[in-house]
């Protein structure tokens, strides 16, 4: 008896309720965003709207910073809180809504007021992702909790795989759409589709059992003084954010293979520079159509779907950092072969290497960052590693687009794969594995293996 209590609590039972009800909200959650796809979709509306490469660039850079932005903000909310889900449940709201304003405003404003359309979109993408910024540290938190830690690859692995063969059905209905559907409508209904599926998505997650999770308690700023005494009544705000600037400059300043991590996703960040212009290029370079191009969305989901199904097995057996040295190298391969892509299957290899790449960051941004730092600090670490991310994914768009119409497509194609190569070889040389530190009882995992 005392051997398989040994063995129980070093493979706890995977709890069946939450793996279904919080892994069919990340599927549904998947498909919505597939219907309306970043990566081809959403590059055709602006298009649609204007031919300047830096308004389509504009697309990822917003999005990162809707959901990179406000993370450190909520971080130390959510550490303080017994249960997640009720915050979660109200701030993912926001995550939702805007696409059915879209599709509203895509029927009111594109033949009169096409600028006032492509502000509107911008808000509205904007507030969509400041959604899922809100609630992602403590999304992934209550993921971390209510899956055991051993399960958490196959996890995420095995659902957005499963949101990614729901999103090639999605991909395949988008094409179709914008295919025999005439402007402004079959943009419109796009949108509307990915609500729908959105509101299925929340339902789900509404549905997730939590357990508690271990509460923080910040330490008293002045000796004799308790935590809840140790900030002046009269400026609370201002006093808390400094005091938590402290202690996030210390935590960076302590912790040498989370500064590491951080150097290294910025280079990630980097990498993105050339993903929405994919999508213009086939349109301009390669030859394609606005169907052929919404077609690339179902390769770009099946590669993903495989990806999440691979990524998942190889981050739970070797590792989540091999997932990012790997799915860099994607990164790099996908620049190249665009380079001198031209036709319909040649851009499907790019968009088929892009989708093992996003399928890996993604992923591997969900689980490497939970194995870093004490359990009860997770949503700042959460938190650190999407802000130190951001100003890259936010940057190298809008530097993107830029020298895209500067210098032509080829010159960002090849800058983004040196950002790529240099990620992989941080990752594989420099950033230690967390995994492998504690396999071997090391305190302090700061040198790379």
């Amino acid at each position: 008896m005392a051997t398989g209590a040994r063995i129980s609590a070093k493979r706890p039972a995977l709890p069946w309720w939450n793996f279904t009800m919080l892994g069919a909200d990340i599927a549904f959650f998947s498909l919505g965003l597939a219907i309306s796809s970043a990566y081809t979709v959403l590059p055709l509306f602006v298009h649609h709207l204007t031919a300047d490469n830096v308004a389509v660039a504009m697309i990822p850079a917003i999005r990162a910073l809707g959901l990179y932005g406000p993370q450190l903000l909520v971080a130390a909310h959510v550490e303080r809180r017994k249960h997640a889900l009720p915050f979660i449940l109200v701030a993912t709201i926001l995550e939702r809504v805007p696409y059915l304003l879209l599709a509203f405003g895509a029927l009111w404003l594109a033949g009169d007021h096409p600028s006032l359309l492509l502000g509107l979109f911008f808000v509205m993408i904007f507030l969509a992702l400041l959604g899922g910024g809100l609630t992602y540290p403590a999304w992934l938190d209550l993921i971390s909790r209510a899956i055991p830690s051993n399960w958490i690859g196959r996890f995420l692995g095995f659902w957005t795989g499963a949101g990614g063969i729901l999103g090639i059905g999605g991909t395949v209905i988008a094409a179709a759409i914008l295919k025999t559907v005439a402007w402004p409508l079959n943009f419109a209904l796009c949108f509307a589709l990915t609500f729908a599926a959105m509101v299925i998505s929340f339902v789900l997650l509404a549905l997730g059992r939590e357990p508690e999770r271990t509460v923080r308690v910040a330490p008293a700023q002045h000796s004799g003084l308790s935590s809840s005494s140790a900030i002046p009544a009269r400026a609370p705000v201002k006093a808390n954010l400094r005091r938590q600037a402290r202690e996030l400059w210390e935590l960076v300043r302590n912790d040498d293979a989370l500064r590491r991590l951080l150097l290294s996703n910025g280079l990630v960040g980097f990498s993105t520079m050339a993903s929405a212009l994919f999508a213009v290029s086939a349109l301009k370079l390669g030859g394609l159509s606005d169907a052929q191009v919404g077609a690339e969305s179902t390769v770009l989901f099946i590669a993903m779907t495989a990806g999440n199904f691979l990524w998942g097995a190889i981050g739970d057996h070797f590792g989540h950092r091999a997932i990012l040295i790997w799915s860099s190298l994607c990164a790099a391969l996908s620049a190249l072969l665009a380079l001198g892509a031209h036709g319909f299957w040649a851009y499907a290899l790019v968009f088929l290497v892009l989708g093992l790449n996003i399928s890996g960051v993604q992923l591997a941004g969900f689980t490497l960052i939970t194995e870093f730092g004490p359990v009860e600090r997770r949503p700042t670490y959460v938190a650190l590693a999407s802000v130190a991310y951001a100003p890259f994914a936010i940057g190298a768009p809008i530097l993107g687009g830029i020298l895209a119409d500067r210098w032509g497509y080829p010159a960002v194609f090849v800058l983004t794969a040196l950002a790529a190569l240099a990620a992989m070889f941080a990752f594989r040389f420099w950033v230690p594995d967390p995994r492998r530190a504690a396999t071997y009882g090391m305190a302090d995992p700061s040198e790379p293996h």
